[in-house]
């Protein structure tokens, strides 16, 4: 069933629009006037920002929530998505992605990130993972003499699960091929305590770390101490301390994930008290994905994998790089991946299939 949502329908008071049980979707308005859908089940809900680059801007399970710590405590209404910056789950893309060089002419990470979505349906039913609750969202972007697609991103919280299922699809309306760059921006939090497991090699020529400074960004002497030595030894940055300190950024490419017998990547983020943070995508889709850490006093992401078509330097240098996806004309690219919470009493058996993997 798919239930058309409209603006009008969002007001300061929360309202509960679709009523299944244990599964429910209920419309609000943040304080800031920025609409929200929450989905929730018997474990706990996300949140998505329907109207705001469909960011997932929180999930919270087991009382705990999921993403990054930041300035914002909701979001704000905003002309770029570094004003209104702290949420779970971000689309970047699609015609260019990453940091911009002087020379580049894009966003930030693309014009998707907070684009004003004009269709927002929320979904409900039953598929092999048994029955869900989704909010699925449509952009059209069209410009005359230029690119024509449709962004179709969808996001679905199952019965007894603390997973989201994440899908987008870029359909390129267009007879004309149609350059490509996206990237899944998974924010989890950075707990003290916590360290990554992950079926990917622990090594400095499969773990690339990027040198180079966001214009956004400056430096002191210790950081670039900090880079001299992650690049000589990966592992150091497989645990977070209270020593811990990543100011700006720690950005890594990740160049050599290792597969299941379905075609997944997995990696997994322990916390001290035993449950973990959780991700699990196809390389075959996206390909080149990404490592993202922030810790100091104001910021704390551990984005331990961005799934990816390319990496974050900008068009131009992923251009030369050869990063850049094609969609032919009339064509479209389709991603699906999951990110969540795993209880502790799962995740022993995932980390030893995980380290199985990497035998």
């Amino acid at each position: 069933m798919e239930i058309k949502v409209k603006e009008s329908f969002f007001t300061d008071r929360e309202q509960v629009f679709v009523d299944m049980g244990e599964l429910k979707a209920t419309l609000f308005k943040f304080s800031t006037g920025v609409e929200g859908i929450k989905l929730e089940n018997e474990l706990g809900y996300t949140t998505i920002l329907p109207y705001m680059g469909q960011m997932i801007w929180d999930a919270v399970f087991n009382g705990r929530s999921l993403k990054m710590k930041s300035c914002f405590e909701e979001p704000r209404p905003a002309k770029h998505f570094l004003e209104t910056y702290g949420c779970y789950v971000m689309h970047c893309g699609a015609l260019a992605m990453g940091c911009p060089s002087p020379e580049d002419t894009h966003e930030h990470h693309g014009e998707l990130t907070i684009a004003k979505y004009e269709g927002v349906d929320i979904v409900t039913g039953t598929d092999k993972r048994g029955e869900f609750i989704g909010v699925r969202g449509c952009i059209e972007y069209n410009r005359a003499f230029g690119d024509h697609y449709k962004a179709k991103p969808f996001v679905r919280l199952y019965k007894g699960s603390s997973m989201l299922d994440i899908d987008f699809v870029c359909e390129n309306h267009s007879a004309y091929d149609m350059e490509f760059m996206y990237m899944c921006h998974i924010n989890n939090c950075s707990t003290t305590g916590g360290r990554i497991v992950q079926s990917h090699p622990w090594t400095s020529d499969t773990m690339l770390l990027r040198k180079t400074i966001p214009q956004y960004n400056t430096v002191e002497q210790s950081f670039l101490d900090l880079q001299d030595e992650i690049e000589k030894d990966v592992t150091i940055t497989r645990e977070v301390t209270d020593k811990t300190v990543y100011d700006p950024e720690i950005v890594m490419f990740l160049r050599a994930p290792v597969t299941d017998k379905e075609g997944y990547a997995h990696f997994m983020y322990i916390n001290p008290d035993g449950s973990a943070d959780y991700t699990a995508y196809q390389p075959a889709q996206l390909d080149r994905c990404v490592r993202w850490m922030v810790k100091h006093k104001n910021w704390e992401s551990m984005g331990m994998v961005l799934p990816a078509t390319a990496e974050p330097e900008g068009y131009l240098e992923e251009k030369r790089k050869g990063n850049i996806k094609v969609i032919p004309g009339k064509g479209k690219y389709e991603i699906s991946l999951m990110a969540g919470y795993l209880p502790k009493e799962e995740v022993a058996a995932k980390e030893k299939m995980i380290n199985d993997l990497m035998k």
